[in-house]
């Protein structure tokens, strides 16, 4: 779910993505009930186990009825002989279930709905549930009285993809950026000494190369939607437990039979058990996180050759040649006249005023064999010197523009054109893969940059484990990317690692003026 404190991450999209709950309205009180503020130890503290599945329900917001009832649903399987299930859930001050502030729930199995009878571990009071600092705590703690062999997080809450997740509104709205929930996660992940097996966003539009990539080095796979929330609205999340807890029964069944599940495999038990209940998880997909860096790279490939093809390329390129032309000049002006070498720097230097002579206010071409006029040599000199200048001011006038606006550029002008065909779900929110598919598919499209689509595809065959999508989503893919079809990213978005480690965004930029 998007974040309801935070407006539209894309100003130009004014309308609420999805109808928010009003707390002090629409939700009936109900009765606070003591026996949640009780602590109790289980004998289960210390026993290794084959897996920890921790659930970090940050429900301080308008999702608290919700989450509180992703609790319930995963009570329904609770803990086994080799699973432990804990949940730190915070409902802060919200109304609509039965105690305030967050909890530390160890879950055993319970099938009474509407109450969480588990054990209460930590009554915790009210807590920042989007301050990365409390996350770490919080999850280490859970980790050195719970140890286990696989460890699975599922992050309950709302989400915005490359902004991040979890919100607070006893703190003011506070939302955690995704950068800040990495953080969080690395040091969950020094606790471990390892990375963290599986991710599971149990939040919105999560299912980004981006996010992917910022915690590549902290988890090893992740499990995340590409969609916002589904048909019903916010029956998604709970029908997101009920995937979750289908899958932990399946972990528990094969470890009765001595059937070994790895990270991997319960990454795809995620998916898979999501597909029945698709009418509201419209889009999941489980990912391999070792496998982001070859996804970027080749993302970082494709970038680098689309960027060749904008108009400020084009018009640097040019003007580079006119620079190293200059310095040629420059060289033979200082020693003895060599005429042959001159007579072919002339011959360069005149294609390249042919183009850019308008710039100059000169429309005329330099003859090249006039060697004796010397005059004319200097004046070109004089007039090349000033193109330099006004290039190196980076004052490029409407002038200029139109020199070149008849530049190659189709091949740009193709590819912007592909992002509004692109599946797009929320906002600049499009699949990656149908975005290159389409590039490939046109074969009016230069080789070079169909075969560097093609490599995207590749990495991300790689990449993606498990998929799923209703029908109403024909191109979902289980990865999406920041690809507006006009402007570019937001500035945070230079904050992310993905942005910094690639040309993803620069390419966005240049893209968008052709």
């Amino acid at each position: 779910m998007f974040p309801s404190g935070l407006n539209s991450v894309y100003p130009y999209i004014s309308e609420p993505v999805y109808p928010k709950t009003n707390n002090n309205s629409d939700d009936i009180e109900v009765k606070l009930d003591d026996s949640y503020n009780f602590e109790r130890k289980v004998e289960e503290e210390g026993k290794k186990k084959k897996w920890l599945v921790i659930h970090y329900g940050a429900g301080d917001n308008n999702l608290a009825r919700f989450i509180f009832s992703d609790v319930d649903e995963l009570e329904k399987v609770g803990s086994d002989i080799n699973t432990h299930v804990v949940s730190i859930l915070d409902v802060g001050k919200q109304w609509g279930v039965p105690f305030k502030g967050a909890r530390v729930f160890y879950l055993q199995k319970d099938d009474q709905s509407g109450k969480i009878n588990s054990p209460v571990l930590k009554n915790l009071g009210q807590i920042n549930s989007a301050d990365p600092e409390v996350m770490a705590n919080l999850i280490k703690e859970v980790i050195r009285k719970f140890p286990a062999e696989n460890i699975a997080i599922f992050i309950g809450d709302h989400g915005a993809g490359w902004e991040g997740a979890v919100e607070d509104d006893s703190a003011g709205g506070k939302f955690m950026k995704i950068w800040e929930i990495r953080e969080a996660l690395e040091k969950v992940s020094k606790e471990l000494g390892k990375k963290i097996d599986v991710l599971a966003w149990d939040a919105c539009l999560m299912a980004m190369a981006e996010v992917g990539y910022e915690l590549k080095d902290v988890v090893k796979y992740m499990v995340a939607s590409e969609q916002l929330e589904g048909g019903g609205g916010y029956n998604y999340t709970i029908l997101f437990s009920k995937a979750m807890a289908e899958a932990i029964k399946e972990i528990q069944q094969a470890s009765l039979l001595k059937i070994k599940v790895g990270p991997e495999e319960f990454a795809k038990l995620i998916v898979n058990a999501a597909k029945e209940y698709s009418n509201d998880i419209e889009t999941i997909s489980a990912v391999d996180l070792d496998k982001v860096q070859e996804l970027a790279n080749a993302i970082n490939s494709f970038s680098q050759e689309v960027i060749q093809l904008t108009k400020d390329a084009q018009i640097a390129k040019i003007l580079e040649s006119f620079k190293n032309l200059s310095e040629k000049l420059q060289q033979i002006n200082k020693t003895e006249v060599n005429y042959e070498k001159l007579v072919e720097i002339l011959s360069n230097y005149s294609k390249l005023v042919e183009v850019l002579g308008t710039i100059l206010g000169n429309n005329s071409k330099i003859d090249s064999n006039l060697l004796n006029q010397v005059e004319q040599l200097k004046q070109a000199q004089n007039k090349l010197n000033e193109l330099i200048s006004v290039y190196s001011t980076l004052d490029l006038s409407h002038k200029i523009q139109e020199v070149f606006s008849e530049l190659n550029t189709q091949d740009a002008k193709k590819i912007k054109e592909k992002i509004t065909k692109t599946q797009q779900f929320y906002g600049s929110f499009r699949d990656l893969k149908h975005f290159m598919e389409l590039i490939v598919k046109d074969e009016t499209i230069s080789k070079n940059i169909r075969d560097k689509a093609e490599a995207v595809i590749k990495a991300l065959n790689e990449y993606v484990i498990a998929e799923t999508h209703v029908p109403k989503y024909p191109n979902a893919n289980g990865v999406t990317i920041e690809l507006p079809s006009w402007g570019g990213p937001k500035s945070e978005y230079k904050e992310t690692l993905f942005a910094k480690d690639t040309k993803w965004d620069e390419m966005l930029e240049k893209l968008n003026k052709v």
